[in-house]
């Protein structure tokens, strides 16, 4: 009986006739059919792989869980000082202390470390906690305010009549090497509107012979209104400076400044709308006799009777000597200032 026939092997690149135990082909190199590099099954490996990643993830997330937990510290014991409230009762004259003002003392609480794991060192307590080594602060004692006596108490009382001295005199005080009583403050001067004052010119001379009226006003006695000394009746005069109070007022004084003295006024006033167009009209109250200036300051008591009057007129009727001048250079008188006051200025 004749052995069957065997299975002729044949590369599958090239079709060459391989032998039996031929493992490459000599005419491509390709690798025969169900050789050494017959095909593999990778599927056990592969399982294997996988159980290998599964285990590494795990091992990888129990390490992170265990850094990330954060350690537990130990409770921090802090005792807290109360101050005590002062009950002492106050006595007349005496001030309690303040306790509102004393701040209480602060103090920064600090931890303890034991040098033992808790409930295993010889200072542990039963649940496991280090005792706690903080002691209370000393709190420091109250110091009373000292009491300030009052100003009555430091003034002595030499009669010990029982009544409150007093430090202000109640009656004026006289100086020491005269024995002059001292006068009393003055009285604020009545204020002018800065259109207060005019020329008062019945006589209707130019109004080339008089300045501005208002520099009689104005606060400054560097400057002055002036009016000349007509030569044909020199030295008398008939001119005057009008004041308006625009309502009105009770008078007491006019204060008068003027570079040169010497010249004779009367005053006049009047409670009318408007004021009156000649010196001789009733509707002017003579307030002084003729007066003679003195002094470059003077100061003219009016005599009202406690009327009230809304104008005032200074009526000049003589010019000082050394304001006459001559018919070619006629002189002329200056007003710096004038100031009406109340009563009792």
């Amino acid at each position: 009986m004749q052995p069957p026939p065997q299975e002729r092997r044949a590369c599958k690149s090239c079709g060459a006739t391989l032998a039996e135990d031929q493992e490459w082909c000599l005419q491509c190199g390709a690798a025969a059919s169900g050789g050494l590099m017959r095909e593999t099954d990778w599927r056990p490996l592969a399982v294997l792989a996988a159980v290998g990643v599964i285990l590494l993830a795990g091992a990888g997330t129990a390490a992170y869980a265990a850094l990330s937990q954060k350690p537990s510290k130990p409770p921090t014991h802090v005792l807290i000082a109360q101050v005590p409230v002062s009950t002492t009762p106050s006595t007349p004259g005496t001030t309690p202390p303040s306790t509102l003002n004393t701040p209480p003392p602060t103090s920064t609480p600090s931890t303890t470390t034991p040098s033992t794991a808790f409930g295993t060192g010889s200072g542990s307590s039963s649940t496991g906690l280090p005792p706690s080594t903080i002691k209370p602060p000393r709190l420091p004692a109250l110091v009373p305010t000292p009491h300030t006596p009052s100003r009555s108490t430091l003034l002595p009382n030499p009669t010990n009549t029982g009544s409150t001295p007093t430090n202000e005199p109640s009656t004026p005080v006289k100086t020491p090497t005269t024995g002059a009583t001292e006068p009393s403050p003055a009285a604020n001067p009545i204020l002018l509107d800065t259109d207060a004052a005019s020329t008062y010119n019945p006589s209707g001379y130019p109004d080339s012979y008089f300045g501005d009226p208002g520099l009689a006003i104005d606060g400054e006695t560097g400057t002055a209104w002036t009016a000349t000394v007509p030569p044909s009746s020199a030295p008398h005069m008939a001119a005057g400076l009008a004041l308006d109070l625009k309502t009105a007022r009770h008078l007491g004084t006019l204060e008068l400044h003027t570079p040169m003295p010497g010249m004779t006024l009367e005053v006049f006033g009047s409670n009318a709308s408007t004021i009156p167009a000649t010196i001789v009209d009733p509707g002017w109250t003579k307030l002084t006799p003729s007066h003679l200036v003195k002094k470059k300051t003077a100061t003219i008591k009016l005599g009202t009777g406690g009327k009230t009057f809304r104008f005032i007129v200074l009526w000049f009727t003589m010019a000082p000597a050394a304001a006459v001048g001559t018919p070619t250079a006629p002189g002329h008188i200056s007003i710096g200032e004038v100031v009406p006051y109340p009563p009792g200025g």
